[in-house]
C-alpha cells in the first residue's frame, strides 16, 4: 500500500554514493517495504563477467529493512537515521550471483519490533518471478549511534 508520497530510496537511506545499493524505492506500507536493484556492470561489487556475489544479498536485504524506518523517518519530518545490522538467523540464497541484466525485487515485511528500536525482518529477493534468496535480518536502530558507538556507558 504506496500512500502516495513521492519518496526516493536516497530520501529514505542514510547511505552516500557508491554505499546506496539499491535503486529504486518501490512500495512501502506499515509491514512492508519493496526496493529495487538493477545489475549492471557498474553496480557495485560486481565483476563484470558474472554478475554481483549473492552475498552481496545480505546487504541489499538490510539496506531494504533500513528504508522501512527511513520512511517512517521522512514522514514524521525528520532525517533518516543509521541503523545496524546484526545479523541473520538464516541467508538462504539459491545460486552464487545475481547475473548481469537482473531486476532484483528486495522486499522486507516487519516481523518484529520492541521499544528498544530493535527489529526483524522476514526479507525475500526475486529475480522476475523466480525467488532467489530469503532470510531474516534484525537490526537495530539506536536513539544516538553516535553515543553507542563513542563508547559512552
Amino acid at each position: 500500500m504506496n500512500t502516495g508520497l513521492p519518496l526516493t530510496v536516497a530520501a529514505v537511506l542514510p547511505h552516500e554514493g557508491r554505499m546506496l545499493l539499491l535503486d529504486e524505492l518501490l512500495d512501502y506500507g506499515p509491514e512492508h517495504v519493496e526496493c529495487g536493484v538493477n545489475i549492471h556492470a557498474g553496480s557495485m561489487f560486481c565483476d563484470g563477467t558474472q554478475g554481483v556475489p549473492v552475498w552481496v544479498g545480505l546487504e541489499y536485504m538490510a539496506q531494504t529493512a533500513c528504508a522501512f524506518s527511513g520512511v517512517e523517518e521522512v514522514r514524521a519530518g525528520l532525517e533518516p537515521s543509521i541503523g545496524l545490522l546484526l545479523g541473520t538467523r538464516s541467508f538462504r540464497p539459491e545460486g552464487e550471483w545475481f547475473p548481469l541484466g537482473a531486476r532484483l525485487r528486495i522486499r522486507a515485511d516487519l516481523l518484529m519490533r520492541d521499544e528498544n528500536n530493535l527489529v526483524a525482518f522476514a526479507c525475500t529477493i526475486h529475480d522476475g518471478d523466480r525467488l532467489v534468496a530469503r532470510g531474516d535480518v534484525k537490526a537495530l536502530r539506536p536513539d544516538d549511534v553516535r553515543e553507542l558507538l563513542g563508547g559512552r556507558r
